[in-house]
């Protein structure tokens, strides 16, 4: 067997896999795993082996390779349950990697051949129509183990964990993708040309196209994963301000049906009490209208009229569902706040509270609401207990919820508040107790009025 049917076969299908495993590892994984898993690597090496050789030309391998690289496509989306495009996305990942760990180990080869010629024997390529050298040399074994080994945990700390675990990819624009992956094509392509026409072109010229080689391929992954992470950023934004927009037309609407709801409960019982010395209505009917009515007609004050209406409104839901809501605050303090940033602030607080608490016994069924002003700071503290395990990532509890696309973004549009006045936010959950703070300098605002 020569180097290049052993290549093709076994070490170029072995070390494609375990690259594109470092972006895929952590997705959702189909039924029946192992078997779908055995079965895809013994088909990527199958068609490896089985491949034919007709030709030596740079394009024929080139095609070969790439033949190869759709096949593993298709079982990793075989295997795994993520989208087309993130089994594309990480696959493109993947190759990128295996190829720049490629050019690396073939120019330290060359680094090598020239300090002992002869030393490493004839056609030390990766590839070639030599006999194989890898697995006859136990320094080379080494040195191959460690160069391939540090590149690809490079690859998988500086890019493969960016990806989040049961999350698709989403692209806003697949052009840089695109070219992420054209600039792949180009590279492997040239490389071909490179290492079958351009072979004795002398040590000076193959190290410094295999560093430009290189380059291009940490530059494909660098504009692969930025692309990816800009589109990420700008969808979360997009939805959030998308949600604080609607939040402005629902303050709107509930600031006005409070009111009139209040005004028809306060007339409401005014005529229960007129009706007190009827005998057409018992006097049970009427103290369960006036304990119905009362309801209504318990508005929270607190200094600031936007959070009197979320409270007010979050008030009934706690009531309804056997939550106690105990609130100390000093909504005046709150002025700085835009009305529609208020409500959807506290709406967001609360609902999270309520969402926790109802999943605790009735006895833990508490949420405790603090705004005050401390030596001109600001501190909002909303603590409440909760059952069910935690995760944070960057100091912010990730959803519980199966779907991840379209859940967690409560904390987010909370952060984002925050973050528009120069607040601090930090959230903790010890003891099974949830808490939320949140400070504002407001001597700082002030000043930057």
């Amino acid at each position: 067997m020569t180097q290049l049917e052993f290549y093709k076969s076994f070490q170029f299908v072995a070390e494609l896999l375990l690259a594109e495993l470092l972006f895929v590892c952590r997705f959702r994984r189909r039924k029946l795993f192992p078997l779908r898993l055995g079965a895809s690597i013994a088909a990527c090496f199958l068609l490896g082996w089985l491949f034919p050789v007709v030709s030596e030309s740079a394009f024929y391998l080139s095609f070969m390779f790439f033949t190869i690289f759709a096949f593993t496509v298709l079982c990793v989306k075989f295997t795994f349950g993520q989208s087309w495009l993130t089994g594309v996305f990480c696959c493109v990942a993947g190759y990128t990697t295996q190829h720049f760990s490629y050019e690396l180990y073939n120019m330290t080869l060359g680094v090598m051949d020239s300090i002992t010629p002869g030393s490493l024997g004839a056609g030390m390529g990766q590839y070639g129509t030599g006999e194989i050298l890898l697995f006859s040399n136990p320094f080379l074994i080494a040195v191959y183990l460690c160069i391939y080994v540090a590149c690809y945990m490079l690859s998988y700390f500086a890019f493969g964990t960016k990806l989040k675990p049961k999350e698709d990819v989403r692209l806003k624009t697949t052009f840089i993708f695109a070219f992420a992956v054209f600039i792949l094509i180009i590279d492997i392509v040239l490389n071909a040309v490179v290492v079958y026409y351009l072979e004795n072109t002398g040590l000076l010229y193959s190290l410094i196209v295999g560093l430009y080689n290189v380059l291009c391929c940490i530059t494909s992954l660098y504009l692969q994963f930025q692309v990816a992470l800009k589109s990420k950023i700008e969808d979360t934004l997009d939805t959030v301000q998308r949600m604080w927009h609607e939040v402005r037309e629902q303050y709107a609407i509930s600031k006005e049906n409070i009111a009139l709801i209040n005004m028809k409960c306060h007339d409401l019982k005014h005529q229960i009490h007129s009706l007190g010395g009827s005998e057409r209505v018992s006097p049970a009917t009427l103290a369960e209208l006036e304990r119905c009515i009362s309801i209504y007609d318990s508005v929270v004050k607190t200094g600031n009229d936007a959070l009197d209406v979320i409270l007010t409104e979050k008030s009934l839901l706690c009531n309804k569902n056997g939550v106690k809501l105990s609130c100390i605050v000093d909504g005046d303090k709150l002025s700085f706040m835009k009305e529609e940033d208020i409500y959807s602030l506290f709406g967001n607080i609360v609902d999270n509270a309520i969402e926790a608490v109802l999943k605790v016994p009735q006895d833990k069924r508490t949420i405790s609401l603090h705004v005050k002003t401390v030596d001109g700071m600001l501190l909002v503290r909303e603590s409440n207990y909760y059952a069910d395990d935690i995760l944070f990532e960057d100091g912010i509890p990730l959803t519980t919820k199966e779907d991840k696309r379209y859940h967690g973004y409560g904390i987010r549009s909370i952060k984002y508040i925050c973050d528009r006045y120069d607040g601090e936010l930090n959230i903790s959950a010890e003891g099974s107790v949830f808490t939320i703070s949140l400070v504002f300098c407001l001597d700082d605002i002030a000043a930057g009025e």
